[in-house]
């Protein structure tokens, strides 16, 4: 039956979304790689391409390995379990490299890298009732699809969260509506895990009791949602605050966060990238250092502990409140967090000539305006972390253009099996 469905398919090259490519480029192939011969059945066409999913591979690549994952074919929890680490980490040094063909670095820095499964601490999962199979199915979206792929674990995600597909079925099949909840936000620290269920319709008594049990037979910490981000509030347990904690040991930091809050999704690469930061920051006792797009002190603390003082710029109010938080619980006195508007126009944002020394780790649209500031200021050192190689290539020209230069750069493998790309750059004034 497949065969007859199916088409055959050459793959020469990959595409940054992470599917192969035919030789004429008409077809993109989800769980392929080049240099493969696969069956594939169509998914969606997107812009004259047909995009479809490998269902058998006739000829196999070198660095294909088995994925951990049934569904990694179709989840859009993923894109490339069916790659080796080695070419992954290959496959997003070369995205970087042909970004930066017209500004390369002094120097290429080694890959920051970890265990690349267990690690997902931060993930939106959808939450569905089919018909057709009489249940509810919890999980990432499919590729391209808005159907919820059908998986019991995720390989992925971080403990307990990944052995928890099931149970959270389970749970949601036992409301008045199952069909009233829609997804579940997942937040995991250090010991605590919080789950915050959106629900359309109230919920009466004996189902908010459901997830009482369930949270205490998991030992999780279960939030309600009932309308938007401000109804967010914590059911149980009752005894405790709405926080979560992650550590940095090598600076003897923890960090309170809410649910909510943004955090590295992959608390294991975090802790490498601030000790890389750091050192290519080269920061003394008698440096002013600016960290912008600060968050809740992730960097800001640990650059205060080798610094004389510390800025942190953040435009998210209830960022600034949590860093200030975090640094009273740190005993940290020598840096204070500011809320700015860092994507205004330049002219528009505060002076940066009091920082000899800054961090920039802004979000997707990175840091243009921001970096004009910089390049009119006498900040002599700065640290780009990004999660867009697009705009730290632009971003990087303007710099190098206004005297900088661009000494290293190197990629971050914060999101393992997916095309996404991080990585972080040092830039110099001449």
């Amino acid at each position: 039956m497949k065969s007859k469905e199916a088409s055959r398919i050459e793959i020469v090259s990959l595409h940054d979304d992470g599917y192969g490519l035919s030789a004429d480029g008409r077809h993109g192939v989800f769980g392929s790689l080049p240099g493969e011969t696969v069956l594939a059945l169509p998914i969606t066409r997107r812009k004259k391409r047909l995009l479809c999913r490998a269902v058998e591979v006739e000829i196999a690549a070198e660095d294909r390995v088995e994925p951990r994952c049934n569904a990694a074919s179709y989840c859009g929890g993923c894109s490339l379990q069916h790659m080796s680490q080695e070419s992954q980490i290959a496959f997003k040094q070369e995205q970087l490299r042909h970004e930066f063909a017209l500004c390369q670095p002094q120097e290429w820095l080694p890959p920051l890298l970890e265990n690349p499964f267990n690690y997902r601490s931060k993930a939106r999962l959808g939450v569905k009732f089919v018909d057709k199979k009489n249940r509810v199915l919890v999980g990432f979206r499919e590729k391209m699809k808005p159907y919820i792929a059908d998986i019991e674990a995720c390989p992925i995600l971080r403990e307990p969260v990944a052995e928890l597909l099931q149970p959270l079925s389970n749970l949601v099949e036992k409301l008045h509506d199952p069909r009233s909840l829609p997804q579940i936000e997942v937040a995991i620290g250090e010991s605590e895990t919080a789950l915050i269920f959106r629900h359309l319709e109230p919920l009466g008594a004996d189902e908010l009791e459901l997830f009482r049990v369930f949270g205490q037979q998991w030992k999780v910490d279960i939030y309600l949602q009932p309308g938007n981000l401000e109804t967010v509030h914590k059911l149980s347990p009752k005894n405790g605050d709405e926080r979560l904690h992650y550590d940095l040991p090598g600076n003897d930091l923890t960090f309170a966060f809410h649910p909510l809050d943004f955090t590295q999704i992959n608390s294991a690469v975090n802790r490498k990238m601030v000790s890389l930061g750091l050192e290519l920051l080269e920061t003394g006792e008698g440096d002013s250092v600016l960290d912008a797009f600060s968050g809740i002190g992730n960097f800001s603390l640990a650059i205060a502990g080798v610094a004389r003082e510390v800025v942190g710029f953040e435009s998210v109010s209830t960022c600034v409140e949590r860093a200030r938080e975090n640094a009273v619980n740190n005993q940290v006195t020598n840096v204070r967090f500011e809320r700015v508007d860092l994507l205004a126009e330049a002219d528009q944002l505060p002076g940066l000539d009091a920082f000899n020394k800054a961090l920039l780790d802004p979000p997707r649209s990175g840091a243009l305006e921001l970096c004009k500031k910089l390049a009119s200021s006498g900040t002599e050192r700065v640290v780009y972390v990004s999660c867009n190689p697009k705009t730290l290539a632009r971003d990087a020209s303007l710099l190098v253009e206004k005297g900088y230069q661009l000494r290293k750069l190197g990629i971050i493998d914060m999101f393992p099996h997916t095309t996404h790309v991080e990585s972080i750059a040092l830039f110099i004034r001449l």
